[in-house]
């Protein structure tokens, strides 16, 4: 089989030791959403703990879509290590407050009450309170409350200013500057979703859901005890049923340049979708009837990220100052982690984004976006089934030998970021890998399937059991009392900063209330909500 990604002489010459710091160093950052459960296993409906302090203004602990969808955001580490510990310590203190509850282990959600009665996350009475909760209102009535209670782990990486300078040296022969930088950002997401069918294959780990959140049909089968599933799926997350839209399938967002990534994010921002325009406005029912009613609602397996100033649109922020960082965003939440995620993966990731960057990558044609389309949904449906193929430069290409052949290209990557020795860290994530390439039960999606049939119960069951098992192994690991007064006082000024905006702006009067309008997307030609 011939090579998936060539690279330039220039790039092989980072393919040298003297630039293996160079290469590792980058910043990184996590989010992992989780739904708060009952003992009983079933969707908590209370409110966002107290202790836990304000969804809207805590800097690392908010919700998501849902009042008992939990998410966490780490700050910005040197280290995937420094990073992970962070989340531990975040997961540590809530287990310290939550009482009876638990946090549910898998992306597809607990136990479900019936769509309507999905509590939204509540944000308090403030302009940026009343537009997060009209935002997740607009939400669930254009996907559904029980999709966007799906939960997952985002993977946020920026490379280091040492590599991004010597790439645009020695390979674009440009100084950094925004437009490079934004290029070479841009370059490596073309190439990372060339390469997501492998990542899809050997990070799913959502392969079942339960009864309450769909009915037996089309693909999903009654696999066990109040679980549905698909013998061959990975990750229903990513599947049909998950975090895609047909409608945003209509207005494909193009990744060849900065320019035209805003271009099409400026349309579907404020052009009007007229099915949207039964969901009243005025009654606060969704932000506006675009396509999009903010950035943010589209649905993508990485996205090019700049962090907003103020008010700023985060179209706005893009075109202005380019690219920071990517939101790596395909990976399910693994539900053996006590933290929803591992080491091995985000090594991993940041191999393959490394690779993506080394390589050649040409503009994608509309017919090639298709195609990315195609394979996630074949992976996510298709992807154990023997003889699944996918396809690569316009070519079919079965799974396993596409998985192989990535293998095989990052080895001398991995040999390089770990100095050729066998046990570091690169090295063990691209080893277990291998085992999941060579052994399809060690898959996330596999095993929780050999799990029920092992031990003879469901989904909720297998939940309820690993959410215990996690919740112990957390309160085992006792908390430096340093960081517990820390989150205390985090989450009280968290909650008082709240009570100032709101009593600034006097908006707790309900009868004040005027209608949510947003800052104009100043550079998408002046467009409106």
């Amino acid at each position: 089989m011939k090579k998936l990604f060539y690279q330039t002489k220039a790039t092989l010459n980072f393919f040298k030791p003297e630039y293996r710091d160079c290469l590792s160093s980058a910043k990184h950052g996590l989010e992992r959403e989780s739904v708060r459960i009952q003992k009983d296993g079933k969707m908590s409906l209370t409110p966002h703990p107290k202790f836990l302090g304000s969804s809207l203004k805590h800097p690392l602990i908010k919700t998501d879509f849902a009042e008992s969808q939990i998410e966490y955001a780490t700050n910005i580490h040197k280290s995937i290590p420094d990073a992970l510990s962070e989340l531990t310590d975040l997961h540590q203190f809530t287990m310290l407050g939550l009482g009876d509850e638990l946090l549910w282990p898998f992306s597809m959600p607990p136990v479900l009450p019936a769509d309507s009665k999905i509590p939204v996350g509540l944000y308090g009475t403030s302009k940026e309170g009343r537009k997060k909760e009209i935002y997740r209102k607009g939400l669930g009535n254009r996907y559904g409350r029980k999709m966007q209670t799906i939960s997952g782990v985002h993977y946020n990486i920026s490379f280091d200013t040492c590599l991004l300078s010597k790439v645009a040296e020695l390979r674009y022969k440009k100084p950094l500057t925004i437009e490079t930088k934004s290029e070479i950002y841009f370059d490596t997401i073309r190439n990372f979703y060339r390469l997501s069918p492998a990542l899809i294959y050997l990070f799913g780990a959502s392969s079942l859901v339960d009864q309450s959140f769909s009915e037996p049909k089309g693909k999903l089968k009654t696999l066990f005890k109040n679980t549905l599933g698909n013998q061959y799926a990975t990750t229903l997350r990513l599947s049909t049923i998950g975090y895609t839209s047909k409608v945003q399938k209509k207005y494909p967002i193009s990744v060849n340049s900065l320019m035209e990534y805003v271009t099409d994010m400026c349309h579907v921002v404020s052009k009007r979708y007229p099915p949207y325009s039964a969901f009243d406005v005025k009654k606060e029912s969704q932000l506006n009837d675009f396509i999009l009613q903010l950035e943010n609602e589209y649905y993508s397996l990485v996205r090019p990220k700049q962090v907003p100033l103020g008010e700023e649109r985060v179209v706005d922020a893009l075109a202005r100052r380019g690219v920071e960082y990517l939101e790596i965003r395909l990976l399910d939440l693994d539900p053996f982690s006590p933290i929803g995620v591992e080491e091995n993966r985000l090594y991993f990731l940041h191999l393959i984004l490394l690779y993506c960057m080394m390589s050649e990558s040409p503009k994608s044609t509309s017919l090639e976006m298709k195609d990315w389309q195609k394979n996630q949904e074949i992976v996510t449906w298709e992807g154990r089934k023997k003889d699944a193929k996918i396809k690569f430069n316009g070519k079919e290409i079965p799974i396993p030998d596409f998985i192989y052949q990535v293998l095989v290209e990052t080895q001398t990557l991995v040999d390089l970021l770990d100095s050729n020795n066998g046990d570091g860290p690169y090295s063990r994530a691209w080893e277990n890998q291998w085992e999941k390439w060579n052994d399809s039960s060690s898959l996330g999606s596999r095993s929780q399937i050999l799990d029920l049939e092992l031990n003879g119960f469901g989904f909720r069951e297998l939940g309820l059991q690993l959410a215990k098992s996690h919740k112990k192994d957390l309160l085992q690991k006792k908390l430096n009392p340093k960081k517990i007064q820390m989150y205390e006082e985090m989450a009280l000024n968290s909650l008082t900063e709240q009570m100032q905006v709101e009593d600034l702006e006097g908006s707790a009067i309900k009868k004040n209330r005027k209608p949510i309008v947003l800052k104009p997307l100043d550079l998408c030609g002046g467009a409106v909500s």
